[in-house]
């Protein structure tokens, strides 16, 4: 993979996890509003959050291999 390739995926990665951690949050939020929370809104709640803690995990891991692969990427890509 290009390191313009990487360069790409790595926002677009970020951009998912915020997407997913802010959805998260906002559900989260609306439950603690709600008396009896909804079986089926808690379960796609602990989906989603398993979701973003996997792309977390999976945006880490490519840091690494682009840290190992390609030093001074982050010091190129900053902006």
């Amino acid at each position: 993979m290009s390191s313009d390739n990487l360069a790409l995926l790595i926002p677009i990665i970020a951009i998912i996890a915020w997407s997913v951690t802010s959805t998260v949050k906002h559900t989260t939020r609306q439950s603690d509003r709600a008396s009896q929370p909804d079986p089926t809104l808690q379960a796609a709640l602990t989906q989603a959050e398993a979701h973003a803690t996997r792309l977390e995990e999976r945006i880490d891991q490519l840091e690494r291999i682009l840290d190992e692969d390609i030093p001074g990427w982050r010091a190129r890509n900053a902006r």
